[in-house]
């Protein structure tokens, strides 16, 4: 079944530089508050060049001073990138990572914020994410929000999502801390995942039991709305995966990592962005109010414990979420 996407087409010409002009100043300004001579670093692969040169251009037009680094795509969501790139993102003030495979599980993106770089991933970046969508958000309204519910889940024991197509999760959280990828970068060691806004916790390991029923997104292989794929979930690891071709695809991906990592179950995510699009891009599924997702494999990027080959995100609609018992957020409606 086909749906509308709001942006109605992409403009493989120079001319999408001019459109994708705004969103790229939006970020260097509301999001990350780049300051004159501040040095900006922006490691894409060889597909989103296009994306880092707007992204450089409206850094120097603020006054930072641009550094491009790019590299082959890596092939996986979170595969590690060549040490140069590494090494650029640390000594970086703020970082830029437009990429067509995440790195945001990578020490790309871990180093640089322990060096006290700020920045933002954009994995799967289409051009048209700069142009309509989440990019038009308040994030410094979607922080507030994220800010409240995340005050909530950093004293709680345990966290449950849970959707009307299916999905029932649940993990126990003590002592882990919450991550908030809201949109604003403004402070040393900050960081997010633009235009997605969201909140996120990784489960204490071998605690999450449960199914997810991915109805949105499976990252790396594109929208499941009429293809649903169903986790079932058994002591903090994927036990079996159900579906059509998107469920195919991901037990060949798992497996052929030959890493039994990559199954762990790694993320409770939970979007903000009223303005996300759905089923345009990930960014915009990840991000958008009301939508939860999932990570399998690492975790040790976001304050846990496991260290995978990969990285790989399943979103689905309408989430009610619970701390401790208690809704915190209904389809959308924050309830605290």
């Amino acid at each position: 079944m086909p749906w509308p996407i709001e942006y109605f087409h992409y403009i493989p010409a120079p001319s999408s530089i001019i459109e994708m002009m705004p969103g790229a100043f939006k970020m260097m300004t509301q999001c990350a508050a780049v300051k004159p001579g501040e040095n900006v670093v922006i490691a894409c692969d060889t597909h989103k060049m296009r994306i880092a040169e707007v992204l450089a251009g409206a850094a120097y037009a603020v006054g930072g001073i641009p550094t491009i680094v790019m590299f082959p795509p890596t092939g996986a969501h979170g595969r590690q990138v060549p040490k140069p790139v590494v090494g650029a993102c640390a000594r970086a003030d703020v970082f830029f990572l437009p990429t067509s495979w995440s790195i945001t599980h990578t020490d790309a993106r871990i180093e640089a914020i322990k060096s006290g770089a700020r920045g933002t991933t954009m994995c799967e970046v289409t051009e048209d994410v700069l142009c309509t969508g989440g990019i038009l958000a308040d994030f410094e309204e979607n922080d507030r929000v994220g800010r409240r519910l995340g005050a909530i889940l950093s004293r709680a024991k345990t966290i449950r999502m849970s959707s009307p197509s299916g999905t029932d999760l649940r993990g126990e959280v003590t002592g882990r801390p919450v991550q908030y990828e809201t949109g604003l970068f403004r402070e040393p060691g900050q960081f997010a995942a633009l235009p997605n806004s969201e909140i996120n916790i990784a489960p204490i390991e071998g605690t999450t039991e449960g199914v997810i029923v991915g109805d949105v997104r499976l990252m790396g292989y594109g929208v499941v709305r009429d293809e649903p794929v169903t986790f079932h979930v058994h002591e903090g690891r994927v036990t079996e995966v159900n579906g059509g071709k998107a469920a195919d695809y991901l037990r060949e991906t798992l497996a052929a990592f030959n890493d039994p990592t990559a199954y762990n179950l790694a993320e409770f995510g939970i979007g903000l962005n009223p303005l996300c699009r759905a089923y345009a891009s990930n960014l915009d599924d990840c991000g958008k109010l009301g939508f939860g997702h999932h990570g399998i494999g690492s975790n040790y990027a976001i304050g846990g414990k496991v260290r995978a080959p990969c990285h790989i995100d399943i979103s689905y609609k309408d989430a009610i979420v619970e701390f401790d018992g208690k809704v915190v957020l209904d389809k959308g409606k924050v309830l605290v």
